[in-house]
């Protein structure tokens, strides 16, 4: 996806959500193969704070009423 390509504020937004969607499984997955216990939660704090990012587009979105 090239950022300059982005013109409008929904695109920018959905585009955001699909950057924050892709890190939240990125995460995850990493986080189901991990074996060491502190890295193991590090990963999964981090899927966490991607889905409270995620929620927070998801907001924006509904207010511009897309």
């Amino acid at each position: 996806m090239n950022p300059a390509a982005l013109k409008t504020p929904d695109q920018i937004l959905a585009a955001a959500l699909e950057k924050e969607n892709a890190a939240r499984s990125f995460y995850a997955e990493l986080a189901d193969q991990c074996r060491v216990d502190f890295v193991k939660e590090l990963l999964l704090h981090l899927q966490v704070e991607e889905e409270k990012h995620a929620a927070l587009i998801r907001k924006m979105i509904a207010r511009l009423g897309t």
